[in-house]
């Protein structure tokens, strides 16, 4: 997952949107996103970071030093510390123990707002098209019309980023040519019912 100026983008979020697409498009790309930002730690063992951290360093200012094990960088330590109210010129050791404990709870249970589509307004992955119930799968001819052949992203195929989308389009892009061809020279490229299972 990458953290940009704009919002949360990289394979996770895309992967996410594909995953999400149908639920994300009836509510109109609105909703609560939650991301732990210390997934190998229990909440415990964050506040206890945090503290350790705490008595190691109770002279440097909060901005200036932050517990390396959670791998953040100084921008988004700064959002965090921001976001719970804090600044960044005291001290950890005037941080009290609340404090402490709700940035731990912050960095395990982080919410976002989403509130529409990526920056550039477009989506990666789009639900919905021609169901593949309702083609011939062998030859991606139509089971409801006859001579018209689909392929790509008109179908309802929903693949993870990683080039699925892609493979998808092209291997069903051959099919359906071929199959095109081979109506062209005269053959009837359809398949007896059971043969397409």
């Amino acid at each position: 997952m990458l953290v940009t100026h704009w919002g949360l983008s990289g394979p996770v979020i895309l992967r996410l949107s594909a995953w999400g697409a149908r639920d994300l498009s009836i509510s109109n790309y609105k909703g609560i996103l939650e991301v732990d930002f210390a997934p190998d730690l229990h909440a415990e063992d964050v506040k206890s970071v945090l503290n350790q951290h705490k008595n190691r360093f109770p002279k440097q200012k909060l901005l200036s030093s932050w517990p390396s094990e959670f791998g953040l960088a100084k921008r988004f330590w700064k959002y965090i510390i921001d976001r719970k109210g804090l600044s960044g010129d005291i001290l950890w050791s005037s941080i009290s123990r609340g404090s402490l404990t709700s940035v731990a709870f912050l960095l395990k249970h982080c919410t976002f707002n989403v509130i529409g589509k990526g920056h550039f307004k477009d989506e990666f992955v789009t639900a919905g098209g021609v169901p593949l119930s309702e083609i011939y799968l062998n030859t991606m001819e139509s089971r409801i019309q006859s001579n018209l052949f689909f392929a790509g992203e008109v179908l309802n195929v929903d693949g993870v980023t990683g080039g699925f989308n892609f493979q998808n389009a092209w291997s069903g892009g051959y099919i359906a040519g071929t199959s095109v061809g081979t109506l062209a020279n005269g053959s009837n490229p359809r398949y007896r019912e059971e043969d397409v299972a």
